[in-house]
């Protein structure tokens, strides 16, 4: 071996675990020969120990090229490298720090910092060649992650792959509250027969995990166990893994069920096509005329403009326009409505109610949320019934008409509490009356002008109070106990971001707000235990609502 083409050295004196190693290049004929005196005077200016003259000469006369040891140097440890390491918190990863070695010591090598990671506790995950990258590449004075443990696998049984959209009539899930354009909804998902619906994804079984310092991480697994469940119009494959369509329809999921509806298309609904009674779901590309059905068991979809017509759906109602009722136009939704507008109308939705415009003049009673949130976003005239929260940019307007909004009760629960008070406001009515007739008699008894059909009257008139104060006190006594399951969820709340005009009205449960005469700007409302708690709103800090929860009867109770 010629001299070090690094550094044209002829000979090297350098620590090394301890010792002091001697390295004689052999010669060239261009080079000077190396004489012990330069070899001592080295050991030296690095502070190595003396050794026999002798020992030297030998080592440069064989001039091998190899490290040979010297003589064991305990200080000049000082000059080697610095070799630090630490581990993470979780102990699933551990790095390296490398200082650069002083002039005299030899560069570390990877059984150096192999050493280093193992007197630390780190014996698992160890990156070789990251660490041998480090060495070559002199990556000194760098933290280097070269551990990494090992995490455990979470085992889960079969899980299902659906092959078609199952969030398409929620897009409120994925817009962070942002617009909702009507006409780019489609809840229709129309499959061919023969097509894939779904399969189960093949199990995964769980595998213990380790940390860099040897800990065995014991894997979980889930309980769950699920299985392709085969609805109306679908065939599953001989091994139950593969779902399949039937027939051609609509795609949809009912009760964890995977079912194929049949679609039916229709351009308008008028006398044409008569009143529409469906098992599946309805695609109407038009409008339907004043008076027509439509019922379907799955969605309704209606491209133009609504009167007074009847829907009733299953599933969920779009109407890419709106409906102008007329007092005469009626909506049953077992799913959510959308619409641009709902004006002079009677709703009835159970689940969310999002309409991008305005509520006009209608009733509208929804088990779960109602937005609005499209450029107007008001609410004018109407008497609403949310199950769950409310929000829109203006409530009422500043002709103050009357505007009652229900929040936060079970909407069955408040309309059975609204019905009992009616029942008992015409049986007092109607014992008002009895009581108003019996007095006309006994005048005409007084006056001597009685007969056996005057006192049959007045007897049976007698009953009809007992009859009459009996049923009043029954009501009284029910609609007592409806009172006092009328409790808000604390969970829902009235979201108004621009304006509330007089007029409005606003009950959680038993607790009523009444908009003051100025109106009120930019409000939150929620129910508290003894009154009604209001606050400003804010865009930017506006409050979030939670979708997938629906208000219960069960929820009043507790």
């Amino acid at each position: 071996m010629k001299s070090d083409p690094s550094t044209n050295e002829r000979f090297k004196v350098y620590y090394r675990n301890g010792w002091a190693y001697l390295v004689v290049y052999p010669q060239t004929g261009q080079q000077s020969p190396v004489y012990p005196e330069e070899v001592e005077s080295r050991m030296r200016l690095l502070g190595v120990p003396p050794v026999r003259a002798k020992v030297i000469r030998d080592l440069i006369d064989e001039s091998s090229g190899k490290p040979e040891p010297l003589v064991e140097w305990p200080a000049g440890r000082a000059l080697a490298s610095e070799i630090t390491v630490s581990i993470a918190e979780d102990a699933m990863a551990a790095s390296i720090t490398v200082v650069a070695p002083k002039k005299g010591a030899a560069p570390p090598v990877l059984q150096d910092l192999l050493q280093q990671l193992n007197q630390n506790g780190v014996i698992a995950g160890i990156d070789r060649e990251r660490i041998e990258r480090l060495l070559a590449r002199r990556e000194y004075g760098k933290t280097i992650q070269v551990a990494t443990g090992l995490e455990p696998v979470f085992g889960r049984g079969h899980r299902i792959a659906y092959h078609f959209n199952i969030n398409r009539n929620k897009p409120y899930l994925e817009m962070d509250f942002g617009r909702i354009n009507l006409k780019e909804l489609n809840f229709i998902d129309n499959k061919d027969e023969g097509d894939l619906l779904a399969e189960l994804i093949p199990p995964i079984t769980p595998a213990d995990g380790q940390t860099v310092t040897g800990l065995t991480i014991p894997a979980e697994r889930d309980t769950e166990t699920v299985q392709l469940n085969a609805g109306a119009n679908t065939r599953l494959s001989p091994d139950k893994t593969k779902l399949y369509a039937s027939c051609d329809g609509n795609v949809r999921i009912a009760d964890g069920v995977i079912l194929v509806e049949p679609v039916i298309t229709v351009r308008n609904v008028n006398y044409e096509t008569g009143n529409i009674h469906f098992e599946g779901s309805v695609v109407i590309e038009g409008s339907i005329a004043d008076g027509f059905i439509v019922e379907a068991d799955g969605d309704i979809q209606v491209g133009k403009g609504v009167g007074r017509a009847t829907l009733t759906a299953g599933g969920n109602i779009l109407l890419k326009t709106g409906i102008s009722g007329n007092g005469e136009g009626s909506i049953d939704c077992g799913g959510d409505l959308f619409a641009k507008y709902i004006e002079s109308s009677t709703v009835t939705c159970r689940g969310n109610v999002f309409v991008e415009e305005a509520i006009m003049q209608s009733k509208v009673t929804n088990f779960k949320h109602c937005i609005l949130n499209g450029r107007r976003s008001e609410v004018i005239a109407s008497d609403l019934v949310v199950g769950g929260s409310f929000w829109c940019k203006k409530l009422g307007n500043i002709s103050e008409a009357v505007t009652q909004l229900s929040i936060g009760v079970e909407p069955n629960l408040l309309i059975s509490y609204r019905s009992t008070m009616s029942n008992i406001l015409a049986k007092q009515a109607e014992r008002d009356k009895a009581e108003h007739q019996i007095e006309q008699i006994e005048t005409l008894i007084k006056e001597g002008r009685v007969d056996d059909r005057v006192l049959r009257a007045r007897s049976q008139l007698h009953l009809s109070l007992e009859r009459l104060d009996d049923e009043v006190y029954q009501l009284k006594k029910r609609n007592s106990h409806l009172k006092e399951r009328l409790q808000a969820s604390r969970k829902s709340m009235v979201v108004v971001e621009e304006m509330m005009f007089k007029g409005v009205v606003i009950t959680f449960g038993n607790l009523e707000y009444r908009v003051p005469d100025a109106g009120a700007r930019k409000t939150i409302l929620r129910a508290g235990t003894h009154e009604i708690q209001e606050s400003g709103f804010n865009y930017h800090t506006r409050p979030t609502l939670v979708f997938e929860e629906a208000q219960t009867a069960e929820d009043q109770d507790q």
